[in-house]
Formats: C-alpha cells, sequence, structure tokens
C-alpha cells in the first residue's frame, strides 16, 4: 500500500486521483495567486480501491459481456464537456483559449482510445465560498447548483481546491451515472498556460478524465498483483515525480511507466496511453455510464419543449441554485430555473456570444424559494446564448443553445 499523504482529511476516502501540494500554499495579496509554483509536487491522498471492489468491478463488466454474448467491449464516440469556471473575485481567471486548448488536449491524449470531446457549455461563477471548495458536503452543494446533466456531460470544474488540492475526479461505480457528484475538478493554474508550469499543459485533466472513465493509478497496489489491473504497465512501486528515465521500482519485468498519464510525472513526461488502459476504459465505460454518449439526442427525445413544473431543489437552504435552462438545446421557449435561499434583489439577462443584451428576464425583489423565468427565441438566431443570474454580489452565468 502507498503511504497516504497526511495533509488530506478522512473525508476524501471515497474520492479517486487527487492532485496535491507538497507544502503550503503561499498566501498572497488579494486577487492574487494562492499557490506558490515553485511548492508544487504532484501526490495523490485517495485510499486505493478495495480489493473486493475492484472485483465487482470485474464481475460486473464481464457479465456485461455475457449477457450480450461479447468476447471484448468496444465503447468509442463523442463526450459532450460542460465547463465550470469558478472565481473569486481576480483568482482564477480562465480564458476561452485555454478552454478551447484543454479540450483539444483530451482529444489529442484519448484519440487513441477511441474518444473525442465536445465542448458544449460554459459558465462562470465568481464565488469565493465556492472557489477553495474541498470534498464531501461542500463539494455537493457546489455542484448541484453547477452540474449539467451528468449522466450525458463530463462536468468539468476548475477552482483553486482547498486542502492544497491541484485537483480530484470519481470512478465511474462510485455513484449512480446520474449523480451530480461525477465529474472533474481540476486547479486553474493546471490548465495549458496556467502559473504551475511543471503541470501547465492541460494533463492533470486528462489524468483525472482517466479515473473518470476507469482507470487505476499505475502505481495501484506497488510491485503486487494485480498492480493496477492492466496488463502492459509494469507494476510500479511508489508514484514517478519529474521525469525519471530508466526508474524500475518493481523486481518483476519492465520500467516503471513514467510517461503514462496515469503516474505523476511532470507535464511534459506524461504523454500516453497503452492499449491495455484503452481497453480496460472500454469494457468499463458501457457499464457504468452507458449514457454518456448520448447528450444531445437523449435531451431532446426524453423532454417536452417546457415542462411545467419546476424541479425541487436538493436543499432549499443551501444557497442559491442556479440550474440553467431546460431543455437544452431548445427550438423556441426554454424556462430558466433558480431557487433562492432567502429574499434578493435579483437580475436575470441573456446575451450573444458578442456579449449583446438580448433579453431582460427579471430584474426584481424576489421571495426566498424557487424560480423560473422563460427565455423565448422565436425571433433570435440560432446559437450560443449566455444567461447571467446577479444575486446580491453573487455573479452566475449558463450558456443555452438554440436550434432551428
Amino acid at each position: 500500500m502507498i503511504r497516504r499523504i497526511s495533509l488530506i482529511l478522512a473525508s476524501f476516502a471515497v474520492l479517486t486521483a487527487c492532485f496535491g501540494l507538497a507544502q503550503a500554499a503561499s498566501g498572497g495579496p488579494e486577487g492574487g495567486r494562492s499557490t506558490d509554483p515553485g511548492s508544487v509536487l504532484r501526490s495523490c491522498g485517495t485510499p486505493d480501491p478495495s480489493p473486493q471492489e475492484l472485483e465487482q468491478v470485474r464481475a460486473a463488466a464481464a457479465e456485461w459481456r455475457e449477457e450480450r454474448g461479447l468476447t471484448q467491449t468496444k465503447s468509442a464516440g463523442t463526450i459532450s464537456v460542460a465547463f465550470h469556471v469558478i472565481t473569486s473575485k481576480k483568482e482564477g481567471q480562465v480564458s476561452d483559449a485555454q478552454i478551447a486548448e484543454q479540450i483539444a488536449e483530451l482529444n489529442r491524449a484519448y484519440q487513441g482510445a477511441g474518444y473525442s470531446f465536445r465542448l458544449s457549455s460554459v459558465d462562470r461563477s465568481d464565488h469565493g465560498g465556492w472557489f477553495h471548495m474541498v470534498g464531501g458536503g461542500a463539494e455537493r452543494k457546489v455542484k448541484q447548483a453547477l452540474a449539467i446533466d451528468p449522466a450525458h456531460h463530463l462536468n468539468l470544474y476548475t477552482c483553486a481546491p482547498g486542502q492544497q488540492l491541484l485537483g480530484w475526479s470519481y470512478y465511474p461505480w462510485s455513484f449512480p451515472e446520474d449523480d451530480v457528484m461525477h465529474g472533474v475538478v481540476v486547479h486553474y493554474g493546471t490548465m495549458p498556460g496556467g502559473y504551475l508550469t511543471k503541470y501547465n499543459l492541460g494533463r492533470s485533466a486528462v489524468h483525472e478524465v482517466g479515473h473518470y472513465l476507469g482507470l487505476l493509478h499505475t502505481f495501484e497496489n506497488g510491485c503486487q498483483a494485480p498492480g493496477d489491473d492492466v496488463d502492459d504497465t509494469p507494476y510500479e512501486a511508489s508514484p514517478a515525480f519529474g521525469c525519471l528515465e530508466g526508474r524500475d521500482t518493481c523486481p518483476s519485468p519492465g520500467l516503471d511507466p513514467i510517461h503514462n498519464y496515469m503516474d505523476y510525472s511532470d507535464d511534459p513526461c506524461i504523454t500516453e496511453f497503452t492499449g491495455g488502459q484503452d481497453d480496460r476504459m472500454a469494457a468499463i465505460v458501457p457499464v457504468y455510464r452507458p449514457n454518456l454518449f448520448n447528450a444531445v439526442s437523449s435531451l431532446a427525445a426524453s423532454r417536452p419543449e417546457i415542462s411545467s413544473e419546476a424541479e425541487p431543489p436538493a436543499d432549499e437552504t443551501s444557497g442559491i441554485e442556479f440550474r440553467g435552462a431546460g431543455p437544452n438545446p431548445f427550438r423556441f421557449e426554454t424556462a430558466v430555473r433558480f431557487t433562492l435561499p432567502r429574499s434578493e434583489r435579483v437580475s436575470l439577462h441573456a446575451y450573444n456570444v458578442a456579449g449583446q443584451l438580448v433579453r431582460s428576464l427579471i430584474d426584481a425583489q424576489l421571495p426566498a424559494g424557487s424560480h423560473s423565468a422563460l427565455f423565448a427565441g422565436h425571433d433570435l438566431p440560432a446559437g450560443l446564448y449566455y444567461l447571467t443570474l446577479r444575486v446580491g454580489k453573487t455573479h452566475m452565468t449558463r450558456s443555452v443553445i438554440l436550434l432551428r
């Protein structure tokens, strides 16, 4: 077993693949960066999955194949990515260009496995209370407010996580596929061009998406069988840091897989998945994420143009919840829904991609509870629009697609 990192709280026992900082972050002036780039060392604070858990996963994958008369499984398709940028005043800003490059990096990394990634939406929330989120109840509240259709979308969050983390993810079998807890969280400094210079090629997200699709660390179980449950990744006693060519920590054949995305080497050093890892993802994704590749078609097939009832909030006292628009995409009208924990002054506006105001939906003092506003697009051109909700000092944005 790999020694646990003492800085990680016990509440993270259900997390997979947490990237952390080896040293305490240096405090900066307000609006400044919360992490000193020179102090960063990639590490993981997540317990290894139990042998019983992994055996259940193997059995479920085998049963799925047997029921369909298959000797092996193949999963390939396009994954829709809902991107959530969380900021705190001036800190945590991520540009549209960085987001586009992160999607491109995911496409480069997973091309061999048959997966592609398509950006479906971007929203930006300036919320200091969310910016340093960690796991447990706080994380669930953030994701209840921001997550978009987790069964059909990869939700990817950027922020500056607390407890000195650079990011985390969850295995496909950790929750039901539509649970809001699914998704990937990464430190905004690991985005392409970010200020964490050893880790700013966007490969932290690649690593975390690997866990999201079912991959373990290459050093799982150390030098003992079954390792990471993949035959063509040599056993590895401990995580590799930097780029240690020729590293060999186990007596079994093969050098340590320091170039593998699921190890801990610096971003320029991790450049590959193996065929066995591709096969593992192909075996797990159809079992635990069967609806992942059906984002737009499932929305169109399963929802009426406007639902007559708003969904109840998961926790009416947890804070502001901005669910965005439903249906999304839409053709004529869509309902924009949000929840207030108390009476507040609210404005809700819709903008086009050029930043021009196209609709003022709400500008009023509203009571606590669930609210909705109709966004009618009959006279608007097809395309992407942004819905901006302002409640006191909180500013939240969701995207919506108008079809013709």
